[in-house]
């Protein structure tokens, strides 16, 4: 009975089957999460506790997903404040900047003018 060893460039896998390799396959980095451009769902919720859903690419800036809300709402976006974990978000910032997640919920307030 003799054996044959199978080319150097297939590599062996179980029950028998093979692969064939390219250097294709070795040398592709995988893309991080920003260069696919990975989406995510973002649920910005007002003083009443109407949430307002938008999925967004990580690197959008904040100021799209605000002035798209103020519109929706009905009005001026200087009269709103954004906020996570109680800290407000600069419009220039994304969600990757702020380490955010799928679901992760932004509180909208409507600024208070004026006073007594």
């Amino acid at each position: 009975v003799s054996h044959t060893v199978p080319p150097p460039f297939l590599h062996r896998r179980p029950r028998s089957s093979y692969h064939l390799s390219t250097m294709a396959d070795e040398e592709k980095p995988k893309p991080s999460a920003d260069e696919k451009g990975e989406t995510i769902t973002i649920r910005v919720r007002d003083q009443t506790g109407e949430e307002t859903f938008f999925k967004v690419k990580k690197s959008t800036r904040f100021e799209k997903v605000f002035s798209t809300y103020a519109q929706r709402k009905g009005v001026n976006v200087a009269s709103l404040r954004f906020l996570i974990d109680g800290e407000r978000i600069n419009p220039s910032q994304s969600p990757a900047e702020l380490d955010m997640e799928d679901q992760d919920q932004i509180d909208c307030m409507l600024e208070q003018q004026g006073g007594c």
